[in-house]
């Protein structure tokens, strides 16, 4: 959080102080630095706003995950903020949640707005600090999360979190086997099982687990090694009677010049073997996945067709 105005700037006043910093602060704080008076004529001009008992902040800046998390600490200051509110801040990739999940040693009763789920845990004792806010390891964050999203929610919440790279698959695994209760053990420990078996991505897992799983794809083979040549590349979905290679690659991870150079000589070592490469990436998996089932069964029937019939 930032520092309050110093003796040159402490003529500033409190509202234009707060609007120009997107932080959270107590009352005391404030008071300290400026007046009840002051603090209440805010309050009332609706230029600061009153986020938790006794924490303030700017209503231009009420919103602001790192503000909200902010806020949380001062309020619960033995607790960490987890869930969905932790792994925004790990990564702004992932969404802000509607509502803040903080966990609190067992003993600590807090009177929560609606916007703040509390929950009692033991001794919280590993923790990281996600843009200056006290947040629990991103692995028991996902594990959080996890436990109190929907069902229907939670697989689409664990591969976009491990997409986004704010833990391993192996680190949510180890948390999951510390934890004594986890809401889906059965399902989590099952997608997780599908990492261990060898998937390179959650984009590989998602195709492989969700996408292609009709009859229409039981010929393909997944992680294969080929030989092009002096080299050798690993197909993640192979039909080896079409030579038809497709690979699951995202624009986050695949966008360097290297990285895109790299693409485009393999795939030209895959042509030069008599493999037609067919790429998707996260967006074309996750938003339209019958687009994809139907575009690779009909390579798949162009290619395994007779030369006259081509």
């Amino acid at each position: 959080m930032s520092k309050l105005a110093t003796r040159r700037d402490a003529t500033v006043s409190l509202a234009a102080y707060v609007h120009d910093n997107p932080h959270a602060f107590s009352r005391a704080q404030l008071i300290a630095r400026w007046s009840r008076h002051q603090l209440d004529s805010s309050l009332r001009s609706g230029a600061l706003v009153r986020l938790l008992p006794d924490v303030y902040a700017a209503a231009t800046h009420a919103s602001h995950p790192v503000v909200t998390g902010e806020a949380i600490n001062l309020w619960a200051q033995r607790g960490l903020v987890t869930g969905a509110l932790a792994l925004h801040l790990c990564s702004a990739d992932l969404p802000p949640p509607a509502i803040a999940h903080v966990v609190v040693p067992n003993g600590d009763r807090m009177n929560a707005p609606r916007w703040v789920k509390v929950h009692q845990t033991g001794p919280l004792q590993q923790s990281c600090a996600p843009r200056g806010v006290a947040c629990t390891t991103p692995e028991r964050a996902l594990l959080d999360a996890w436990r109190y999203a929907a069902p229907r929610d939670r697989r689409n919440l664990l591969y976009e979190a491990l997409w986004a790279r704010v833990c391993s698959w192996r680190q949510v695994r180890r948390e999951a086997a510390r934890a004594p209760r986890v809401a889906g053990r059965r399902d989590l420990e099952r997608v997780l099982g599908w990492f261990a078996v060898g998937a390179t991505s959650p984009l590989e897992v998602r195709a492989r687990h969700e996408t292609f799983t009709d009859r229409r794809f039981h010929d393909f083979e997944w992680q294969v090694e080929l030989r092009l040549g002096r080299r050798r590349a690993t197909a993640d979905m192979l039909h080896r009677r079409a030579m038809l290679v497709v690979e699951f690659d995202g624009d986050r991870y695949h966008s360097s010049p290297k990285d895109r150079s790299d693409d485009r000589n393999r795939d030209v070592d895959l042509a030069a073997a008599g493999y037609l490469t067919v790429r998707f990436g996260w967006d074309d998996i996750v938003r339209r996945p019958e687009w994809c089932r139907e575009r690779v069964a009909t390579i798949v029937e162009a290619r395994l067709q007779p030369a006259s019939r081509r």
